[in-house]
């Protein structure tokens, strides 16, 4: 059984008056008062809605944190119909910055503000292959080493262009493939268990969680796995099944899913976050969607979701959603 001290590291403190940014679960005992008090958290976290992107899109591509992010790649429901254009967030409003050296659609992105890749797209042009990569350094896009095998639509983790893997997508039916990147190539490593595409992913190449996507010619799944840099094992199940879904997270303990598509081929708002064991459902986002980018680097606390598409209204989107801290307070118990 779990003990104060064994949980916190130390014994209930007495102090003269309140500590100052007590942790949440933190008990402590006011002299003053005569009272034990406990902070705790009084709110979820959950989304509100910032500025729109520059321009609408869909199956683009994010990197970065909820303060630094990037958007890349993807299609809109305009003219051109797929871009390569690249945008940046700074906590406030986007601004466009170099586009891609191949516009693309449904790639695999990871990274930073400043260290992002892209990778494995479906292009319009059939002279660019499909599993090309680009290394974004701040500034420009520069194409790089290809990955091994064709892949779109997968699972993306890694933490800047030099780390970063791609995990099964399509156009292989199942495809189980997983390709990790150093920074200079992409080398096949162990397979996942169950082959999908449209699944979402994040982490690091040594520490990752890929969940979601579609297993067989139509059927979602919500089978989760975990990578501890030399194998994948499944783990427990999202609480909705879905594809095509906004993820962000910093290893195999800790994510956020968001939106996505059931298989009634229905956008969802719904939200889960994992905690190294369960998912579990949290507030939805302020507008259901499937395809959106997210910034993948966020955490479970400080997450940022945008574009997407939704049937109703039908088309690509531009909008963006910050996920919120949950506020805490503190609670007084009578000792009377």
């Amino acid at each position: 059984m779990a003990t104060y001290l064994g949980t916190h590291g130390g014994r209930i403190q007495n102090y003269t008056t309140d500590p100052d940014n007590p942790n949440t679960g933190e008990v402590w005992y006011n002299e003053t008062a005569k009272t034990i008090k406990i902070q705790s958290v009084t709110t979820v976290g959950a989304w509100s809605t910032g500025t729109n992107m520059n321009s609408i899109r869909q199956q683009g591509a994010g990197a970065g944190t909820k303060t630094a992010a990037l958007n890349f790649g993807g299609r809109s429901t305009g003219s051109p119909n797929v871009t390569g254009k690249t945008e940046s967030w700074n906590g406030s409003t986007w601004t466009e910055l170099n586009d891609m050296n191949n516009a693309g659609t449904s790639m695999g992105g990871t990274g930073t503000y400043t260290s992002a890749l892209s990778y494995g797209k479906e292009d319009p042009n059939p002279s660019v292959p499909g599993q090309s990569t680009e290394s974004w350094n701040g500034t420009n896009w520069t194409e790089v080493n290809a990955m091994n095998t064709h892949t779109t639509r997968m699972g993306s983790a890694g933490v800047d262009n030099t780390s970063a893997l791609a995990i099964s997508g399509l156009p292989a039916s199942p495809d189980v493939l997983v390709e990790q990147w150093n920074g200079t190539n992409w080398t096949e490593i162990a397979d996942v268990n169950d082959g999908r595409w449209g699944l979402s992913a994040n982490g690091t190449v040594t520490n990752a969680l890929a969940y979601g996507g579609i297993d067989g010619p139509t059927t979602n799944t919500a089978n989760t796995e975990s990578w501890n840099g030399s194998s994948w094992t499944e783990v427990n199940n999202l609480n909705t099944a879905r594809r095509e879904s906004g993820s962000c997270g910093a290893d195999n303990t800790s994510a956020l899913v968001f939106g996505g598509e059931k298989p009634s081929e229905t956008e969802v708002a719904n939200t889960e976050q994992w905690n190294g064991t369960n998912w579990t459902e949290v507030n939805d986002l302020n507008t259901a969607r499937n395809e959106l980018a997210a910034a993948k680097r966020g955490t479970t606390s400080a997450a940022l979701a945008y574009g997407g598409q939704n049937s109703v209204p039908a088309g690509s989107l531009a909008i963006t959603e910050e996920w919120n801290n949950p506020s805490t307070t503190t609670k007084t118990i009578s000792t009377d």
